[in-house]
C-alpha cells in the first residue's frame, strides 16, 4: 500500500505557491528525468493554448493533459514509498541515493525533495507510472516467461491530498500497479488543471533550452504538440542548446587553463585572449577557493525575450539564478545599455555543495548568505568591467543600426546631388555619424525621432561648411575670386536649407490646424492659443515676438484700461485654466498692433459679436490717443483687426458698419478656407523654390 506523509500545508506552499508556470512545473520534472538518468525526455501537451477556461468565475476543464516521459532508471514500487511519497527528504545526504546517478554518474540537479509536488502548482490530479529497479524474469498471466521491470502505478489527488489534513494520504491504484513492462523509465500525467497556459512550442522550447539546453550525447528532451498530427509543422521540436548571438569583441571568458606545472588554475580572459590582470576567475571566502567557469558578452541585438536578459548562472548543469546586474544600484554608467543588451553564461557549482545557496523554488541565489555576497560583489566588478570593454563596439553596433534605419547617406546624397556640394554631403555624413554614436538604443525604435536627427544633419552640414571655408579664406592672404563665389554659393545653400526647414515644419504644423478644424467639438480658444504661438498662420511674414517688453506692457495695461472704461474683464493672455477664456489675440507686426478674432469653423458672425469687436477697436484707438501712453501711439503706427469667420448673420446696419471698416482698411475678414488655403500656398511655394535651388544649384538671374 502507498502511502504520503505530509501536511496539505505542506502541499501548498512547496507545490501550489512556488510553481504557477506550465514551463517551471516542467522544468522540475525534466530535472528530475534527468537525475534519474535519462537520455531522453518527452514532452507532451496541448501548446500555445489555455488548459482550462473560467466564465463567470466558474473553471472549466477541457479534458486536457500533460504527459512527461523518460527514460530512466525509475523506481520500484518500495521505491516510491521510500522516495517519492516521502516529501522533502534530502537527495544528496541519503546513503542509498547520494549526491550523483546512478548509471553516469551525474551530479543531480535535485536536493530538496520538494519539485514533485511542482504539479500541483497547475493541476489538481497526477498519475506516475514508473518501471526500475534490476530486471526480472517471470511469467505471464499465460504462463509464459517475461523479462522486465517492476512497475509503481498510482494516482494523486490534490483536493483528496488536502482533505486529510495531516492524516496520511493513501493514494489510488493505477491498473499498471505490480506489472511487469519491458523498460525503465517513469511517465507522469497531469489533468484537471487550473486556469493556466501552455507557451507556444518554440518558446516553450526555449525555456527549457535555457535550463536543460546541455550539449551531450547522452541527453536529450522532445517537445510534442498534442493538439497535431504527427508529421505536421511544428508537431515534434527537439530542444536545443540555449544560443545567443554574441557581439563582436565585447566576450570576456573564464576558463580553467594549465598552471605549466602539471596543475590547473582558473583565469579570466579579454575578447584577444589575454589574461585579464584585475578580474579573477574564481572568489575566495575563508581561504577557499570558489571558480567560476563561462563567460559575459553584449548580445548582438537587444533582448527580445525575458529569457535573452541578464547572465544565466548555473550550478552542476541547472539554472541557478538569472540576473542582469547582480544587484549593483541603479544610475551607474552605461546601466541602460547593460541592461538591454548583457548575456552570459556563468557555471558556479559551488553554489549547490556543502552550503546550499539556491532558493527553494529555484529561482534566484541566496544572496545574503556571506558567500552570496562574496559572489555579487564580484559579479558587480564584471559588469563594471565589461560596461567599460563593450563602449566602442556598442557604438559601432548603434551606428550600424542607425545607419540601416535612417538610411542617411541616401537622404543626403539626395538633398545635396551636385558635385559642387561634394563637401557639404561629406560634413553631412559626418554630422550624421556623430548623432549615430550618440543616439540611445531605445531612440532607434522612434522612426520619427531617427529622421529628425537625419535632418539636422542636413541643416547643419551647411553652416559647418561655409564656416570652414571662411575660416580657411582668412587664413590665405591671396582668396581668388573664385574662393569668394564658392563662400557665397555654400552660404546660399545654408541659408537655404534653414528657411527649407522652417517652411517644411510649418507645413506639418499646418495640417495639423487642418485635422483641428475638422474635428467635433473644437473651441475657439485653442485656436486663439495656436494663433498666439503661431501668428504666422494668418500672414506667413509675421513671427512671434517674445521679447518686445514694450508691446508686453501695452498688453497689460490695455487690459486695465478696458476693465476701468468698460467695467468688463479681458483676458490677452493663453491661460492653462480653461475657465480664463482669451478674448482675442493681441499681436504686433511691422509696429502695428494687430487684433485678430478667431471664430470656430462653421460660425457665422452675429450682430452682438460684431458689435464687441467694433468696442475693442475703439477702446484700443482711446487707449492709443490717452496722453499717458504717448510712447505706446509713438512706437505702434495703429492697429488693424483680423476676423477669421467662415460666415457673417448680420443685420443690414451691422453689415454698413463691417463693410465700412473693410473699405478703410481696419478690418480683414477671411473664411478658415481662404484662411489655410493662403497659408499652405504661400509657404509651400517657398518651400518648392528652396528645394530647387538645392538640387539644381544656384541660379541668380
Amino acid at each position: 500500500m502507498y502511502t504520503m506523509k505530509i501536511s496539505r500545508m505542506t502541499v501548498d506552499k512547496l507545490g501550489v505557491k512556488l510553481y504557477d508556470k506550465v514551463s517551471a512545473v516542467i522544468a522540475e520534472l525534466v530535472s528530475n528525468s534527468y537525475d534519474a538518468d535519462a537520455t531522453c525526455v518527452e514532452v507532451t501537451a496541448p501548446m500555445g493554448i489555455y488548459l482550462a477556461t473560467k466564465q463567470q468565475g466558474v473553471l472549466q476543464d477541457h479534458g486536457l493533459t500533460i504527459t512527461v516521459k523518460d527514460n530512466g532508471i525509475g523506481m520500484t514500487p518500495e521505491e516510491v514509498n521510500e522516495f517519492y511519497l516521502k516529501v522533502g527528504a534530502e537527495r544528496r545526504t541519503d546513503y542509498r541515493r547520494g549526491d550523483t546517478s546512478k548509471k553516469f554518474g551525474r551530479k543531480v540537479m535535485g536536493r530538496k525533495g520538494v519539485g514533485k509536488l511542482a504539479p500541483f502548482g497547475i493541476c489538481n490530479k497526477i498519475e506516475l507510472i514508473t518501471s526500475g529497479g534490476d530486471i526480472i524474469e517471470t511469467e505471464d498471466t499465460e504462463g509464459n516467461k517475461i523479462m522486465g521491470y517492476i512497475t509503481a502505478h498510482l494516482i494523486l489527488d490534490h483536493n483528496e491530498i488536502r482533505s486529510d489534513d495531516d492524516n496520511d494520504y493513501k493514494p489510488r491504484i493505477g491498473q499498471l500497479n505490480n506489472t511487469i513492462q519491458p523498460k525503465s523509465g517513469t511517465t507522469i500525467i497531469m489533468s484537471e488543471f487550473a486556469h493556466r497556459k501552455v507557451p507556444d512550442i518554440d518558446a516553450f522550447s526555449r525555456q527549457l533550452a535555457q535550463r536543460f539546453g546541455i550539449n551531450s550525447s547522452d541527453w536529450s528532451v522532445v517537445l510534442k504538440d498534442s493538439n497535431k498530427k504527427v508529421g505536421d509543422d511544428k508537431q515534434e521540436v527537439a530542444v536545443g542548446e540555449f544560443s545567443v548571438k554574441k557581439m563582436r569583441g565585447t566576450e570576456i571568458r573564464f576558463v580553467e587553463i594549465s598552471d605549466g606545472s602539471g596543475g590547473t588554475r582558473y583565469a579570466a580572459l579579454d575578447p584577444d585572449g589575454d589574461e585579464y590582470s584585475d578580474l579573477k576567475s574564481f572568489i575566495k571566502y575563508e581561504d577557499t577557493i570558489y571558480p567560476i567557469t563561462g563567460w559575459v558578452a553584449y548580445s548582438e541585438t537587444p533582448y527580445k525575450d525575458d529569457l535573452m536578459a541578464g547572465i544565466r548562472i548555473y550550478a552542476h548543469k541547472k539554472i541557478a539564478a538569472q540576473t542582469t546586474v547582480f544587484n549593483k544600484k541603479a544610475g551607474f554608467t552605461g546601466e541602460h545599455t547593460i541592461r538591454s543588451y548583457l548575456v552570459g553564461e556563468l557555471h558556479a557549482d559551488f553554489l549547490d555543495l556543502d552550503e546550499d545557496l539556491i532558493q527553494t523554488d529555484r529561482r534566484d541565489i541566496l544572496w545574503s548568505h556571506e558567500l552570496g555576497k562574496a559572489f555579487e560583489q564580484w559579479g558587480q566588478t564584471l559588469i563594471s568591467k565589461i560596461g567599460k570593454l563593450s563602449r566602442e563596439p556598442m557604438k559601432k553596433k548603434i551606428l550600424e543600426v542607425f545607419k540601416e534605419v535612417s538610411k542617411y547617406e541616401q537622404v543626403i546624397n539626395t538633398a545635396f546631388p551636385l558635385e559642387e556640394q561634394r563637401e557639404i554631403r561629406e560634413q553631412a555624413v559626418t554630422i550624421a555619424k556623430l548623432f549615430g554614436q550618440t543616439i540611445r538604443q531605445d531612440e532607434l525604435e522612434d522612426k520619427e525621432h531617427v529622421g529628425k536627427l537625419v535632418e539636422l544633419s542636413l541643416i547643419f552640414a551647411p553652416h559647418v561648411t561655409l564656416e570652414n571655408k571662411l575660416r580657411e579664406a582668412a587664413e590665405d592672404a591671396d582668396t581668388s575670386l573664385g574662393v569668394m563665389a564658392e563662400i557665397l554659393k555654400t552660404a546660399r545653400v545654408a541659408e537655404l536649407s534653414s528657411f527649407g526647414k522652417i517652411a517644411d515644419d510649418r507645413i506639418r504644423v499646418i495640417n495639423k490646424i487642418e485635422q483641428l478644424k475638422d474635428t467635433p467639438g473644437t473651441l475657439e480658444q485653442e485656436f486663439q492659443e495656436l494663433i498666439q504661438s503661431a501668428p504666422w498662420l494668418i500672414d506667413p511674414q509675421w513671427a512671434p515676438i517674445t521679447a518686445n517688453q514694450t508691446f508686453t506692457t501695452l498688453k497689460r495695461e490695455f487690459q486695465k484700461f478696458y476693465r476701468d472704461a468698460t467695467g468688463e474683464e479681458i483676458n490677452l493672455e493663453a491661460f492653462p485654466d480653461p475657465n480664463k477664456r482669451m478674448d482675442f489675440v493681441l499681436s504686433t507686426q511691422d509696429n502695428f498692433i494687430e487684433i485678430i478674432e478667431i471664430k470656430r469653423p462653421g460660425h457665422n458672425i452675429k450682430d452682438e459679436e460684431l458689435n464687441r469687436i467694433i468696442n475693442y477697436a475703439d477702446q484700443m484707438e482711446a487707449f492709443l490717443n490717452e496722453p499717458s501712453n504717448a510712447l505706446f501711439k509713438k512706437t505702434f503706427n495703429g492697429y488693424r483687426i483680423t476676423l477669421v469667420a467662415d460666415g457673417l448673420s448680420l443685420s443690414p446696419m451691422a453689415q454698413k458698419a463691417l463693410n465700412g471698416l473693410m473699405s478703410d482698411g481696419f478690418l480683414t475678414h477671411i473664411s478658415w478656407r481662404t484662411f489655410l488655403l493662403n497659408t499652405r500656398k504661400m509657404h509651400e511655394a517657398f518651400m518648392n523654390e528652396a528645394e530647387r535651388q538645392k538640387r539644381y544649384g544656384i541660379r541668380t538671374e
